[in-house]
């Protein structure tokens, strides 16, 4: 028979997979594993009349193995190529180090499209669109499945941003408003960008959610038993030698580990000063205890019988405010078992969007972005109804630069040492800010009136 292979000793084996025309067989690199190889494909050749193209065949083998014996395998199978392709199926192919120049072909698509849009009769408000449906959207199956490097995300957004701006490719513009304003999300001041490195994240996210919502998928059975044979996913130290997939997975799970939560069924499954479990803003876990505690699980909170919480309890080892949150938990009165869900969808279930806008707020966090606003999500009224008027989409992309200061006004050359005076040219009465420009200034004023006597 055919041996297996695995990578791991409690790892299922895997002798094949298939996948729409193409099939990866795998076995122990032996003579007599590769002759039965052979058998296998010639009674598939004869039963079904199709017939292989050794030339379109491959053949993959670790590094330290014999070069003979490799050669005579290859003979053995009659394939005359040692390697896979760069590229199957739009991805490069996940062999050795990801370095920069594997995602080489996701920049050289995005310079291309957007070299192929004339930016000299595109206005504010059509960029806008052309860069969140078409631009951001290029590397988007690449990010679902790698992480891409902060140098190749840069690489990207510069690009976005050499487009926006205006710049050529011997000719800088000057940025005039931060790319992270940009990034903001239009409730807080800014444009919707994505933030492409937070994109990333949010994707492969979702690959680590995956893991938990299907554990009996083949996928999910060859990464716990290669990484977390004896925990749980999300409550593990995993080994710094990792692949680079699991690396990429790694790095979506720092994520989703901000909004996972466990939803209490019947507690013998959460650990109460361990796990995420008590649903409230980005803080899923108790705040400490009040006293020693030797309780470990939710179990231990709940009464049996009358399926409600020990408030005696409740009082005796947490804060008051936590025991305000936890009285709120529905504890189901059949019994159930608890389940991992996804905080921030009612529904329970992961998202990118939400994941995105969480990796989004945890951001502005750090930046304390929100403590300017009162309200917790640090949006502002204003915002929402700049973006609600009737009127031309590059007309509120217009006052969206002026509010941040975002013209190319005298005041603006000056602080960036473009110009020696900051006096405004027209009249020369003041310094040339935003709202010289468009209220104080003569000129400014002369044209409003004959606009207001015209229209």
């Amino acid at each position: 028979e055919v041996e297996e292979f695995r990578i791991s000793r409690n790892a299922p084996g895997i002798s094949h997979l298939l996948f729409a025309d193409d099939a990866l067989l795998f076995f122990k690199a032996e003579h007599e594993q590769a002759e039965k190889i052979m058998q296998i494909l010639q009674v598939f050749q004869h039963g079904t009349g199709q017939l292989l193209s050794p030339a379109k065949c491959s053949i993959l083998v670790r590094e330290a193995l014999d070069p003979t014996l490799q050669d005579q395998i290859r003979q053995i199978m009659q394939v005359e190529r040692v390697e896979f392709d760069s590229k199957y199926l739009g991805l490069p192919t996940p062999v050795g180090r990801q370095k920069k120049e594997r995602f080489q072909s996701v920049k050289e698509k995005l310079s291309k499209r957007i070299s192929s849009w004339s930016e000299k009769f595109l206005s504010s408000g059509a960029k806008d669109v052309l860069i969140k449906s078409t631009a951001q959207a290029i590397p988007t199956y690449m990010m679902s499945v790698f992480q891409l490097s902060a140098s190749v995300c840069e690489d990207l957004e510069r690009a976005i941003r050499k487009f926006w701006w205006g710049g050529e490719k011997d000719q800088r513009r000057t940025h005039w408003v931060a790319w992270e304003k940009f990034t903001r999300c239009k409730a807080r001041g800014g444009l919707g960008f994505r933030d492409l490195k937070i994109f990333n994240q949010a994707l492969l996210a979702r690959q680590a959610w995956r893991l938990i919502e299907f554990p009996n998928s083949l996928c999910a059975r060859l990464m716990k038993a290669r990484y977390y044979p004896n925990g749980d996913l999300l409550d593990t130290a995993f080994p710094a030698q990792v692949s680079p997939t699991w690396r990429a997975i790694m790095h979506g799970l720092d994520l989703l580990k901000r909004g996972a939560i466990w939803r209490v069924g019947d507690g013998t499954s959460i650990k109460i000063w361990r796990h995420a479990w008590i649903p409230r803003g980005f803080t899923l876990r108790p705040a400490g205890q009040r006293r020693p505690c030797r309780l470990k699980w939710v179990s231990d909170l709940i009464d049996g019988e009358t399926r409600s919480w020990k408030v005696d309890v409740l009082h005796r080892f947490f804060h008051a405010h936590d025991v305000g949150v936890i009285q709120k938990i529905q504890i189901p009165w059949r019994q159930a078992e608890d389940v991992v869900a996804w905080h921030w969808e009612k529904s329970g279930c992961f998202s990118v969007r939400s994941a995105y806008r969480l990796g989004m707020d945890l951001r502005d966090l750090d930046s304390n972005l929100g403590s300017s606003s009162g309200r917790p999500d640090g949006s502002r009224t204003v915002w929402k109804k700049l973006w609600s008027l009737p009127i031309p989409h590059k007309v509120r992309i217009f006052a969206w630069k002026v509010i941040h200061g975002g013209l190319a006004t005298k005041s603006n050359k000056h602080r960036r040492h473009l110009e020696r005076s900051a006096v405004c040219e027209i009249c020369g009465m003041e310094e040339e800010t935003e709202f010289h420009a468009l209220v104080r200034c003569t000129h400014a004023a002369t044209l409003r009136k004959n606009m207001r006597a015209s229209w």
